[in-house]
């Protein structure tokens, strides 16, 4: 008995002494100046800003701990912008595990975590605050353990202020642990995401991971997984999976991984999208290494479709990464119909500009025709540069459908008034093929703002047949030019302007100089026979969007037209019906139906469907024709009255009756239409001879 009072006195004596122990440790913990040492270790070591705005305390119930709450810290060698802070932080270490000089945190917790970091997310996360860079990562060691690191209530924010786009991570919830040599442990954290800037998005992630550490303290995956709900890209519903197999670090710094792959999915107003993409094996080593990779890409609705691509040996350069090969085939749907679509090319990522270059393109497009023509299909080749972010692209391209070639250089720059440029040269088109898709154009109510020209050695449209063309076209979104164009045609020559504003009133400005009529078609078919040099000044007002523009089109026109003839015209049959004055004097041998035109000209006032014709004159070799009248637009129907005059005499004319006839005019009309003209002596004719 009295042995038992002994141990439960000296047990006694024990727990008292360690209870003042841990007392006196308490009371004399001296919180400010450990918080400045720690602040000066911070300071010395990380070129940081360590501050406590609130208690440090150290208990040692239930466990030995250390709290601090409002903790901040700063950027390096920033001490007034901050890169993260703390609303509380508490760190809780096994006592026993400290007799034998082993440090085994139970666990490091943080409340309210915010951290806020500046980085290039396009290249290859290079800090922009003094960080260290991402670009290489390396295999850790751990060098002690901890049972488990645990974040509520956390924040992260990354701002990349070189393409204008920022990551906010909030409402975190995460874990990891546990953390030591020769251990097995998980990660995970879930929160809300959203994305503003360049690129959109909103929702809610979830990610998962298992790790292992080795007896030498370094880390390897043996799974990962990413789950992304919400907004993004436009659509109103996404989703967004991410998983990976196994990740190994190696000694020198090289992570090898395996069975890499993503999906995205997003359902909108147009449709729903899939996008997925895997690598059997991945590497990385101062950047990502695929030896092969591949993904595809289907869309539902009217503007959907499938691709399928596939690169080869992606690894990275001194200016980005690059590979052997990208391929790209499938087809692409719109307004209902079908475009093949494959492409081949060698890839090159250029990080300094956020540029992605295509050389050696080969690339072609299939769609089929507009009306009940074959189907189509269009190469390219060449080279383009392309800045996924600013949108920016650079292309030095030659197309090419089967029949027609153009080269030149295409620019797509969104931050311009133009987004389109472009600069192309053909040595041979005809636009008869795409009459369908070009008269879409026109009419549209809206275009992508775009300005550019082509230069052709020949381009027929609209049967004019042009040589040496140079033809610019702009258009601010709605209002669309096309000229000043300036061509030659045959021995002549057109230049001049068309264009419409965005509410379709369309404007038309053309000069004529000695234009061969022969070689335009259209006014060919509405004056057979005629022949000559045609000048001309046209100014025309039409509705753009209007089926048949030019039946309604208002405006004038001045028209002279040299050397030619008009054949079949039978003016000499009208001047010698029987009940002509002329009939009996008029020798036979001028009576050819062919009207010589030396000089004729007009001018023209075109409205509510008809050309009133002022001043018109034709001179022939030997008759002054002159007058006024109407021309129907919609058929041609004619109604001029004309009154004829000699102005030298015919080839067997006596000059005593030239003489007396001299001066004295005909009145003679002209019906018909402008294919079949049909002239006749008007009701005074004989009255006007004497």
């Amino acid at each position: 008995m009295r042995l038992f009072k002994i141990l439960a006195s000296l047990t006694l004596s024990l727990l008292v002494l360690a209870a003042g122990a841990v007392w006196y440790l308490t009371e004399t913990f001296d919180s400010d100046r450990v918080k400045a040492e720690l602040s000066q270790a911070v300071a010395e070591r990380y070129g940081r800003a360590l501050a406590f705005d609130g208690p440090l305390i150290l208990s040692f119930w239930p466990r030995l701990a250390l709290d601090a709450q409002q903790v901040r810290l700063s950027a390096r060698d920033t001490p007034d912008r901050r890169a993260a802070q703390m609303q509380r932080v508490r760190v809780n270490v096994g006592l026993l595990p400290l007799l034998s000089r082993r440090v085994e945190v139970q666990e490091i917790r943080f409340d309210g975590l915010r951290l806020y970091l500046t980085r290039d997310m396009v290249k290859t996360l290079d800090s922009l605050d003094g960080l260290r860079d991402a670009s290489t990562l390396e295999a850790r060691k751990v060098a002690f353990n901890v049972h488990r690191v645990t974040v509520t209530d956390g924040a992260l924010e990354i701002v990349d202020p070189i393409h204008g786009t920022t990551l906010q991570l909030s409402r975190l919830t995460a874990f990891v642990g546990p953390v030591g040599r020769n251990m097995r442990g998980a990660l995970g954290m879930e929160g809300d995401a959203t994305v503003v800037g360049a690129a959109s998005a909103a929702g809610r992630f979830r990610m998962t991971a298992g790790f292992d550490i080795d007896r030498g303290g370094v880390v390897s995956l043996n799974g990962a997984g990413l789950d992304f709900t919400g907004e993004a890209g436009g659509y109103q519903q996404a989703s967004l999976t991410i998983s990976s197999g196994g990740v190994v670090a190696g000694a020198d710094g090289r992570w090898q991984g395996r069975d890499l792959a993503l999906q995205m999915t997003g359902q909108g107003r147009a449709g729903t999208s899939e996008i997925t993409a895997e690598a059997s094996v991945w590497q990385w080593q101062d950047g990502l290494r695929l030896p092969q990779a591949a993904a595809s890409f289907k869309r539902d609705g009217e503007r959907g479709g499938a691709l399928a691509a596939r690169v080869a040996n992606l690894r990275p350069d001194a200016e980005g990464w690059q590979a052997d090969s990208l391929s790209v085939e499938g087809n692409l749907r719109r307004d209902g119909r079908s475009h093949a679509v494959a492409m081949q090319a060698v890839p090159l990522w250029r990080a300094d500009a956020a540029q992605l270059q295509l050389n050696g393109l080969d690339a072609s497009f299939g769609w089929p025709s507009a009306d009940t023509g074959p189907a189509r299909r269009l190469q390219l080749t060449g080279q383009l540069a392309w800045q996924p972010l600013a949108g920016t692209l650079d292309a030095a391209l030659a197309f090419n459908d089967g029949m027609h070639r153009l080269a030149g250089t295409v620019r797509i720059a969104p931050e311009q008034a133009q987004a389109l440029q472009f600069d192309l040269h053909t040595p041979q088109l005809s636009l008869a093929g795409y009459r369908t898709e070009l008269l879409g154009l026109w009419q549209a109510a809206s275009l992508p703002p775009f300005a550019g020209r082509l230069r052709a050695d020949w381009l027929e449209v609209g049967g004019l047949r042009f040589e040496s063309l140079v033809l610019p076209m702009a258009s601010d979104g709605k209002a669309l030019r096309v000229g000043p164009l300036d061509g030659a045609v045959a021995t002549g020559r057109v230049s001049g302007t068309v264009s419409h504003d965005g509410a379709g009133a369309g404007e038309l400005q053309m000069t004529l100089t000695a234009l061969p009529i022969e070689h335009w078609p259209a006014a060919a078919a509405a004056l057979p026979g005629l022949s000559g040099a045609l000048d001309g000044d046209v100014r025309l007002q039409f509705d753009a969007r209007a089926p048949d523009p030019w039946l309604e089109a208002m405006g004038t026109a001045q028209l002279m037209l040299n050397g030619g003839q008009w054949r079949g015209m039978e003016v000499m049959g009208a001047l010698r019906t029987q009940d002509a004055a002329l009939a009996a004097i008029w020798p036979t041998a001028a009576s050819s139906p062919d009207l010589t035109v030396r000089h004729a000209s007009a001018e023209v006032q075109l409205a509510g469907g008809a050309a009133q014709v002022d001043a018109l004159s034709i001179r022939s070799d030997w008759v002054q024709l002159t007058g006024t009248g109407r021309v129907a637009l919609a058929d041609g129907a004619l109604s001029l009255a004309l009154h004829a005059e000699l102005a030298e005499a015919p080839k067997g004319m006596r000059e005593r009756i030239f003489r007396k006839l001299r001066g004295k005019t005909v009145p003679l009309s002209l019906a018909g239409t402008l294919s079949a003209p049909q002239w006749r002596l008007a009701a005074d004719a004989d009255a006007a001879v004497p």
